[in-house]
Protein backbone atom coordinates (compact mmCIF):
# COMPACT_ATOMS: atom_id res chain seq x y z
CA UNK A 1 0.00 0.00 0.00
CA UNK A 2 1.34 3.42 -0.88
CA UNK A 3 1.01 6.54 1.21
CA UNK A 4 -1.44 7.93 -1.35
CA UNK A 5 -3.74 4.91 -0.98
CA UNK A 6 -3.46 5.06 2.82
CA UNK A 7 -4.41 8.75 2.70
CA UNK A 8 -7.46 8.03 0.56
CA UNK A 9 -8.60 5.28 2.92
CA UNK A 10 -8.06 7.44 6.01
CA UNK A 11 -10.00 10.32 4.48
CA UNK A 12 -12.86 8.04 3.49
CA UNK A 13 -13.05 6.53 6.96
CA UNK A 14 -12.86 10.01 8.49
CA UNK A 15 -15.89 11.06 6.46
CA UNK A 16 -17.66 7.86 7.47
CA UNK A 17 -16.92 8.57 11.13
CA UNK A 18 -18.30 12.12 10.85
CA UNK A 19 -21.40 10.85 9.06
CA UNK A 20 -21.91 8.11 11.64
CA UNK A 21 -21.66 10.60 14.50
CA UNK A 22 -24.01 13.04 12.78
CA UNK A 23 -26.54 10.27 12.14
CA UNK A 24 -26.36 9.11 15.76
CA UNK A 25 -26.84 12.64 17.08
CA UNK A 26 -29.71 13.41 14.69
CA UNK A 27 -31.41 10.11 15.51
CA UNK A 28 -31.10 10.77 19.22
CA UNK A 29 -32.61 14.23 18.78
CA UNK A 30 -35.46 12.81 16.71
CA UNK A 31 -36.23 10.08 19.26
CA UNK A 32 -36.12 12.65 22.06
CA UNK A 33 -38.38 15.16 20.29
CA UNK A 34 -40.82 12.68 18.78
CA UNK A 35 -40.83 10.25 21.66
CA UNK A 36 -40.46 7.26 19.33
CA UNK A 37 -39.38 4.87 22.04
CA UNK A 38 -39.88 1.79 19.88
CA UNK A 39 -36.72 2.75 17.95
CA UNK A 40 -34.45 2.73 20.99
CA UNK A 41 -32.71 -0.61 20.25
CA UNK A 42 -31.65 0.62 16.82
CA UNK A 43 -30.46 3.86 18.37
CA UNK A 44 -28.44 1.98 20.99
CA UNK A 45 -26.88 -0.18 18.27
CA UNK A 46 -25.98 2.94 16.29
CA UNK A 47 -24.20 4.47 19.30
CA UNK A 48 -22.59 1.13 20.22
CA UNK A 49 -21.05 0.84 16.75
CA UNK A 50 -19.50 4.31 16.91
CA UNK A 51 -16.28 3.17 18.65
CA UNK A 52 -15.77 0.61 15.87
CA UNK A 53 -15.92 3.34 13.25
CA UNK A 54 -13.56 5.46 15.33
CA UNK A 55 -11.12 2.59 15.75
CA UNK A 56 -11.14 1.87 12.00
CA UNK A 57 -10.33 5.53 11.29
CA UNK A 58 -7.57 5.59 13.92
CA UNK A 59 -5.92 2.47 12.47
CA UNK A 60 -6.14 3.87 8.94
CA UNK A 61 -4.66 7.20 10.09
CA UNK A 62 -1.78 5.45 11.89
CA UNK A 63 -1.10 3.38 8.77
CA UNK A 64 -1.13 6.53 6.66
CA UNK A 65 1.41 8.23 8.93
CA UNK A 66 3.63 5.14 9.01
CA UNK A 67 3.59 4.83 5.20
CA UNK A 68 4.38 8.53 4.76
CA UNK A 69 7.31 8.28 7.19
CA UNK A 70 8.55 5.12 5.47
CA UNK A 71 8.43 6.75 2.02
CA UNK A 72 10.11 9.91 3.32
CA UNK A 73 12.91 7.91 4.94
CA UNK A 74 13.32 5.79 1.82
CA UNK A 75 13.60 8.88 -0.39
CA UNK A 76 16.31 10.46 1.80
CA UNK A 77 18.24 7.29 2.62
CA UNK A 78 20.73 7.64 -0.24
CA UNK A 79 23.04 10.65 0.35
CA UNK A 80 24.14 10.67 -3.31
CA UNK A 81 20.67 11.97 -4.21
CA UNK A 82 21.01 14.98 -1.93
CA UNK A 83 21.50 18.40 -3.48
CA UNK A 84 24.35 20.56 -2.33
CA UNK A 85 23.68 23.23 0.26
CA UNK A 86 25.51 25.84 -1.80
Amino acid sequence: MTAHTATKIARHLGRLLCGHLALAMASTAAVTVLGAHSHRPALYALWAALPLTGAAWAVARATEKRRMLHERNASTADPTDWTSAA
